[in-house]
Protein backbone atom coordinates (compact mmCIF):
# COMPACT_ATOMS: atom_id res chain seq x y z
CA UNK A 1 0.00 0.00 0.00
CA UNK A 2 1.87 2.84 -0.97
CA UNK A 3 1.52 5.06 2.09
CA UNK A 4 0.13 8.81 2.19
CA UNK A 5 2.09 8.55 5.80
CA UNK A 6 3.90 7.00 8.24
CA UNK A 7 5.29 7.31 11.99
CA UNK A 8 7.15 4.77 13.54
CA UNK A 9 8.73 4.65 17.21
CA UNK A 10 10.59 2.11 19.57
CA UNK A 11 11.54 1.15 22.71
CA UNK A 12 14.18 -0.30 24.08
CA UNK A 13 13.30 -3.78 25.91
CA UNK A 14 15.00 -6.71 27.49
CA UNK A 15 17.48 -8.11 24.76
CA UNK A 16 16.51 -6.17 21.48
CA UNK A 17 13.70 -3.18 20.59
CA UNK A 18 10.23 -2.72 20.26
CA UNK A 19 8.48 -1.20 17.46
CA UNK A 20 5.30 0.73 16.53
CA UNK A 21 4.42 1.20 13.05
CA UNK A 22 1.41 3.18 11.75
CA UNK A 23 0.78 3.94 8.02
CA UNK A 24 -2.08 5.80 6.77
CA UNK A 25 -3.16 5.78 2.74
CA UNK A 26 -5.01 8.87 1.14
CA UNK A 27 -8.59 9.67 1.80
CA UNK A 28 -10.60 8.60 -0.95
CA UNK A 29 -14.06 10.93 -0.67
CA UNK A 30 -17.37 10.03 -2.25
CA UNK A 31 -20.74 11.61 -1.73
CA UNK A 32 -21.63 9.06 1.13
CA UNK A 33 -18.74 8.42 2.72
CA UNK A 34 -14.54 9.56 3.58
CA UNK A 35 -12.62 6.15 3.28
CA UNK A 36 -8.45 6.16 4.22
CA UNK A 37 -6.14 2.46 4.29
CA UNK A 38 -4.23 1.67 6.97
CA UNK A 39 -1.63 -0.47 8.10
CA UNK A 40 -0.21 -1.27 11.57
CA UNK A 41 2.47 -3.21 13.26
CA UNK A 42 4.22 -3.97 16.19
CA UNK A 43 7.67 -5.88 16.22
CA UNK A 44 10.23 -7.45 18.68
CA UNK A 45 13.78 -7.12 16.79
CA UNK A 46 15.70 -9.12 19.96
CA UNK A 47 17.06 -12.46 21.34
CA UNK A 48 14.27 -12.44 24.56
CA UNK A 49 11.44 -15.15 23.56
CA UNK A 50 8.26 -13.50 23.06
CA UNK A 51 5.29 -14.65 24.99
CA UNK A 52 2.55 -12.90 23.48
CA UNK A 53 2.79 -9.59 21.10
CA UNK A 54 -0.31 -7.33 20.19
CA UNK A 55 -1.01 -4.57 17.62
CA UNK A 56 -3.75 -1.92 18.84
CA UNK A 57 -5.41 0.51 17.24
CA UNK A 58 -7.87 3.34 16.82
CA UNK A 59 -8.98 4.95 14.47
CA UNK A 60 -10.78 8.93 14.48
CA UNK A 61 -11.93 11.33 13.57
CA UNK A 62 -13.79 14.72 13.86
CA UNK A 63 -17.58 14.21 13.00
CA UNK A 64 -20.94 15.91 14.01
CA UNK A 65 -24.59 14.91 14.15
CA UNK A 66 -24.71 11.01 13.74
CA UNK A 67 -22.10 10.07 11.35
CA UNK A 68 -20.20 6.94 12.50
CA UNK A 69 -16.30 6.11 12.12
CA UNK A 70 -15.67 2.56 11.39
CA UNK A 71 -12.11 0.61 11.07
CA UNK A 72 -13.14 -2.46 9.34
CA UNK A 73 -13.32 -4.80 12.11
CA UNK A 74 -17.03 -5.43 12.05
CA UNK A 75 -20.60 -3.35 11.03
CA UNK A 76 -20.41 -1.68 14.30
CA UNK A 77 -18.77 1.54 14.15
CA UNK A 78 -19.38 4.34 17.03
CA UNK A 79 -22.33 6.77 17.00
CA UNK A 80 -22.03 10.46 17.75
CA UNK A 81 -25.04 11.70 19.39
CA UNK A 82 -26.25 14.51 17.03
CA UNK A 83 -25.11 17.70 17.50
CA UNK A 84 -24.20 20.66 15.12
CA UNK A 85 -20.74 21.14 16.72
CA UNK A 86 -17.81 18.90 16.10
CA UNK A 87 -16.70 15.32 18.36
CA UNK A 88 -14.31 13.34 17.78
CA UNK A 89 -15.14 9.83 17.28
CA UNK A 90 -12.93 6.99 17.56
CA UNK A 91 -12.81 3.01 16.61
CA UNK A 92 -10.64 0.16 16.91
CA UNK A 93 -9.75 -3.22 18.15
CA UNK A 94 -6.43 -5.40 17.98
CA UNK A 95 -4.39 -8.83 16.76
CA UNK A 96 -2.73 -10.62 18.94
CA UNK A 97 -0.44 -13.46 18.58
CA UNK A 98 0.48 -15.70 21.13
CA UNK A 99 2.71 -18.26 19.87
CA UNK A 100 6.20 -16.78 19.92
CA UNK A 101 5.91 -14.71 17.31
CA UNK A 102 7.79 -11.61 17.02
CA UNK A 103 5.27 -9.26 14.97
CA UNK A 104 1.93 -8.29 14.83
CA UNK A 105 0.47 -6.68 11.82
CA UNK A 106 -3.14 -5.64 10.60
CA UNK A 107 -4.46 -3.71 7.40
CA UNK A 108 -7.59 -2.47 6.72
CA UNK A 109 -9.55 0.77 6.35
CA UNK A 110 -11.63 3.36 8.13
CA UNK A 111 -14.77 4.51 6.74
CA UNK A 112 -17.07 7.91 7.67
CA UNK A 113 -19.66 8.25 7.14
CA UNK A 114 -22.04 10.21 6.30
CA UNK A 115 -19.10 12.39 4.45
CA UNK A 116 -21.25 15.94 4.85
CA UNK A 117 -20.68 15.12 8.44
CA UNK A 118 -16.61 14.88 8.46
CA UNK A 119 -14.23 17.71 9.48
CA UNK A 120 -11.92 17.93 6.61
CA UNK A 121 -8.11 17.10 7.87
CA UNK A 122 -9.20 15.51 10.91
CA UNK A 123 -8.53 11.36 10.39
CA UNK A 124 -5.81 10.05 12.55
CA UNK A 125 -4.69 6.36 13.20
CA UNK A 126 -3.04 5.47 16.34
CA UNK A 127 -1.54 1.90 16.98
CA UNK A 128 0.08 0.82 20.23
CA UNK A 129 2.59 -2.40 20.23
CA UNK A 130 2.59 -4.15 23.04
CA UNK A 131 5.15 -7.12 23.57
CA UNK A 132 5.45 -9.48 26.90
CA UNK A 133 8.65 -11.10 26.77
CA UNK A 134 9.44 -14.29 28.66
CA UNK A 135 11.03 -13.61 32.07
CA UNK A 136 9.70 -9.77 32.53
CA UNK A 137 7.30 -8.74 35.00
CA UNK A 138 5.29 -6.69 32.63
CA UNK A 139 4.37 -6.14 29.25
CA UNK A 140 6.19 -2.92 27.54
CA UNK A 141 4.09 -0.77 25.24
CA UNK A 142 5.15 2.19 22.50
CA UNK A 143 2.64 4.06 20.27
CA UNK A 144 3.03 5.66 16.75
CA UNK A 145 0.02 7.76 15.32
CA UNK A 146 -0.81 9.02 12.06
Amino acid sequence: MPAHAADSSSLKVAGGRLYSHTWRGTIQLTMSFAKWNYQVAAKYRGSSKVQYIKTQWVCSASVRNSATVSAGISSKGINGSYSSSWRTVKHGSYWLNTKGQKEASYRSNCVVSPFRDYRSGTIAVKNTAIVKLKGDAAPRSISSVE
